[in-house]
This record gives structure tokens, C-alpha cells and sequence, in this order.
């Protein structure tokens, strides 16, 4: 056996041993449920494994079989997802790393893998099972094809950019950046005049196509619309300045820039587009909501190729790189966030301006203080609602229990019950499980009793004191249980209260 053959096989291990690596960092605890995507999708392998399907399920089907395989041979939708994130991970590691080689030895080949998985948004995600995982894994995928010489793999990775589209609108009008970097890869092949260029884009529509259809075949037309209207989802009211901030900050890391421009060639031309074509998404949704900025990450790589390019000292600068973004992970933030910063103002228990410098501090910095504050709220709820019946009942929530989790974090971990997200807009609309809109909160006859589950210090101020005697409840450190089943006065006077202060915080 030559020499070569032993290093190139040295270097295979090598790439599988960091990925398995890098796979195994998302099983540190506290692994949590999440919010948003990241509920939804436990929640909705949790119906298709009684084969009751969603909407979540019918608009991800292209990627959710997956998980849900490996729930059939586990019988657990919380391990399936925690395994096919493992897989995920580290195949977004090994294909990183082997595209890196293509452009670079080894050794600073692996330096780039270990920035990309240590990346402190990449650090926060992968603890939860948020699509975002899936737009990087995607992101990385096409350009390790799109980085091959051979044209078949450029095919199969417009194919896969059509697909993608099962991952969500945004991400998909996002990984436009990736494809236009395989076109400037190859600017002499696919030129707009070349056939070959036409063939892509045929086979991208192909590849979106067949996600639709597929779609179709599984579960009608029934969720169709859904999946071609982008502003399905309603924005909430919420300025999120912030989040967009530390999307374009940290997930870049402003380090990465210094030296981009200082020579001339290299990578960096090819990837330009894609700053150009992520810096104006960011710029134009920076006050949007937080899942559209979220899929930045999907620039990550791109900025690491082009940065072990542009640093010859590679070592010192992903030292300090390293440094940064672990430290933000483990050491920020070292405070709290106050829970009722999603509330309306007239809502807010505390003084508008603590609120506000709160939210600016700490609520968008991705920490594993936030994992843990996150896992230590939902395991309060978790032992408030064991202990009660709650059949036949929708448990209310606030936007002050976002910061631990949503309705549809809840309606995962008690697949048999109806949480609903009081959001108020319009006036008395309630969002069932994170999934889907009533028209009014009044009970419906599949839910007649009505419950709440409100931050403490929120239930203590506004809802306590107009609540009949009789009425049960039940408290832990963060929050409070409102039990108005036996008691249809409480009933009556938690609505009506909800509606008031709703209707305050939307007209002043």
C-alpha cells in the first residue's frame, strides 16, 4: 500500500471520527423541545406516528420519513429526533470537511469543521430539534456538490435546491445564495447562453415539482396553499432588531470580515454573491420575525471557506474565533430575561423601560444559559399539568411564557391535550397547539372546560383578583396553573379578562 493511499485513508478517519464527534456534542444536556419549528416538529412525528397527520407534517415530508423511521424502530419521537439530529450534524461536518479539501490540506480543512460546528448559533440550534439544522445541513450539501468537477453532481444539487422547498419558503429564497456560488464556481460552464445552465434551472423546477406532488399524493391539497403562500404564518407584534442583530453579528462573526477584502482573488469572489444576496435578506427583514432571520445561518459556511482562505496564520485567528463564540455560548447571557417582554405594554407588570433594556440584553443571545433556563421552565410546567386531568380542556397561554416555550412546546410534550397561544390579534383568536387559528376563544363543544397557564407574576396582577372563589390553583417558581373547570363563573371571568387585557395592550 503507496504512502498516498495510507494518508488519504488516515484523512478518512480523521473526517468521520470529528463528525461522529461533532454529532454526539448535540446529546450534551439539557437538550431541549424548543419552540417554534422545533416543537412543531416533535409534535407532528408524534401524529404521524398515530397516523393522524398535520399540517407541519404535510409541509416537511420530504425530510420529516426520516425521523420517522427511526421512530418506528424506537417507538419514541423525542429519541428519533435526537438521533436523526446526531446524523445530521455530523453528516453537515464530514461534507463540510471533505469540500474544504477540495480547496485546502487537511489540517486546515478540519480547523474550518471545528469553527462551523462551534459557531455559537450552531451550538444553540443543535441542542433543539429547529429546522434551521436543516437549512445549514442543506446549505453545506450544495456547495460540497457544487464544488465537484463532475457536471452529475451539479444536476443532483439542483434537484436538492428544488426539494428544499419542504424545508420552508425562506430557507428555500435563502439557498438561492449557494447556487449562485456553483455558478460562479463554474462561470465558463453554465454561462447564460450554455445549455447546461438551462438544464439547472429545469431541473431545479423538477425538484420543487416533485415536492408538491409528493405532497399531493401523501395528504391531498388539503395543506397546498400553505406550502406556495410565504406569509401563511402571521408575524407576531414584536420588534426583533435584536435577533437580526446577532444573526448578522455573531452567526457571521464581524472577525470574518476584516480581512476579506485585503487580497485580491481567492474564494472570496466566488462567494460574493451570496454576501450580497444574504446581506440585503437581512437588511430588509431585520425588523421581521425571528424564524425568517434565523436561516442566516446558512452564510456560515460560506464566510468560513472564505476566512480559511483569506488567514494565512489560520491557527490565531480560529483561536480567537473559537474563544469568541464559545464564550458567548457558555458564559452569556448571566442574567435572565424577563418573560413578559412579548406582552403587550398594558400587560407588563414591570415598568416599560426594564422591560425593554431586558429584551436588548439578553432574549436574543443564543446560550446554553438560555437551554437551560428553557429546560428548567418546561420541566416546571411538565409537573404543574402531570397532576391534573386535563381531557377535553384548552389550557391557555401568553406570550409572557414564550421565552420557556409555546403551545405547540406543550402539545408535544401532551399529545392528548389543547393548548392555545392568546395572541389577540385579531381580538379573541387563539392559535391550537402552535398549528392552526380559531375564530374565537369562547368554548367549543370538543373543549368545554378552559384552563391557564400564565407567568406568575402576569397572574398575580391582572387575573387573580377577578377570579371567584373556588377557583383552583397551582404555582411553581415561575408560573401559575388556573383550574376553571368545576367552576364556570371562573371560566367565564378568565376569558373575559384575557379579552380586556388584550384589547388594552392592541389600542393603546
Amino acid at each position: 500500500m503507496t504512502d498516498r493511499s495510507l494518508s488519504g485513508q488516515r484523512d478518512l478517519l480523521s473526517a468521520i471520527g470529528l463528525s461522529l464527534l461533532a454529532g454526539l456534542l448535540t446529546l450534551i444536556s439539557p437538550s431541549i423541545v424548543g419552540t417554534e419549528s422545533s416543537a412543531l416538529a416533535l409534535q407532528s412525528l408524534q401524529h404521524w406516528m398515530t397516523g393522524a397527520p398535520d399540517r407541519f407534517e404535510a409541509l416537511h415530508v420530504h425530510w420529516l420519513w426520516l425521523p420517522r423511521v427511526i421512530a418506528f424502530i424506537t417507538g419514541d419521537a423525542f429519541a428519533a429526533l435526537a438521533i436523526f439530529r446526531v446524523i445530521l450534524v455530523g453528516l453537515t461536518t464530514y461534507l463540510f470537511l471533505r469540500m474544504a479539501e477540495r480547496h485546502f490540506d487537511t489540517k486546515r480543512a478540519m480547523i474550518g469543521a471545528a469553527m462551523l460546528v462551534l459557531n455559537v448559533t450552531v451550538l444553540y440550534w443543535s441542542h433543539t430539534f429547529g429546522s434551521q439544522l436543516l437549512t445549514l445541513f442543506m446549505a453545506v450539501w450544495l456547495l460540497y456538490l457544487l464544488s465537484s468537477a463532475e457536471p452529475r453532481n451539479h444536476k443532483i444539487a439542483a434537484l436538492l435546491f428544488g426539494l428544499s422547498l419542504s424545508i420552508g419558503f425562506w430557507p428555500f429564497v435563502l439557498l438561492v445564495a449557494m447556487m449562485t456560488v456553483g455558478l460562479n464556481f463554474h462561470h465558463t460552464t453554465y454561462t447564460p447562453r450554455a445549455k447546461q445552465t438551462y438544464v439547472l434551472f429545469g431541473l431545479m423546477l423538477i425538484g420543487a415539482a416533485s415536492y408538491l406532488l409528493l405532497e399531493i399524493f401523501y395528504f391531498g391539497t388539503a395543506h397546498l396553499w400553505e406550502a406556495l403562500n410565504p406569509k401563511f404564518n402571521i408575524p407576531r407584534e414584536i420588534n426583533l432588531i435584536a435577533q437580526g442583530l446577532v444573526i448578522t453579528v455573531f452567526t457571521i462573526n464581524a472577525l470574518l470580515f476584516s480581512k476579506l477584502g485585503r487580497r485580491k482573488g481567492g474564494l472570496a469572489k466566488d462567494f460574493q454573491s451570496a454576501f450580497v444576496i444574504c446581506g440585503m435578506y437581512a437588511l430588509v427583514n431585520v425588523f421581521s420575525r425571528e424564524d425568517i432571520l434565523m436561516d442566516m445561518m446558512v452564510l456560515l459556511p460560506c464566510v468560513v471557506l472564505v476566512a480559511l482562505d483569506k488567514f494565512e496564520n489560520i491557527r490565531r485567528f480560529a483561536t480567537i474565533y473559537l474563544v469568541l463564540n464559545l464564550g458567548l455560548f457558555l458564559l452569556l447571557p448571566a442574567f435572565t430575561t424577563d418573560p413578559e417582554i412579548a406582552s403587550a405594554k398594558m400587560q407588563r407588570v414591570h415598568s416599560v423601560d426594564a422591560v425593554s433594556g431586558s429584551y436588548y440584553l439578553a432574549n436574543d443571545l443564543f446560550s446554553y444559559q438560555d437551554l437551560r433556563e428553557q429546560h428548567a421552565g418546561l420541566e416546571e410546567a411538565r409537573q404543574l399539568l402531570r397532576g391534573v386531568r386535563l381531557d377535553s380542556t384548552l389550557i391557555l397561554l401568553t406570550p409572557g411564557t414564550d421565552y420557556w416555550f409555546d403551545a405547540g412546546t406543550l402539545a408535544a410534550e401532551f399529545p392528548a391535550t389543547d393548548f392555545g397561544w392568546f395572541y389577540g390579534y385579531p381580538i379573541n383568536t387563539v392559535r391550537i397547539n402552535g398549528m392552526k387559528d380559531t375564530a374565537w376563544i369562547h368554548p367549543l363543544p370538543a373543549r368545554p372546560y378552559t384552563a391557564a397557564l400564565f407567568d406568575k407574576s402576569y397572574a398575580r396582577t391582572f387575573i387573580d383578583s377577578l377570579l371567584p372563589p373556588g377557583v383552583s390553583l397551582k404555582e411553581s417558581e415561575r408560573f401559575q396553573y388556573i383550574d376553571t373547570r368545576a367552576n364556570a363563573f371562573g371560566r367565564r371571568a378568565l376569558l373575559d379578562q384575557m379579552i380586556h387585557m388584550e384589547y388594552q395592550g392592541f389600542h393603546h
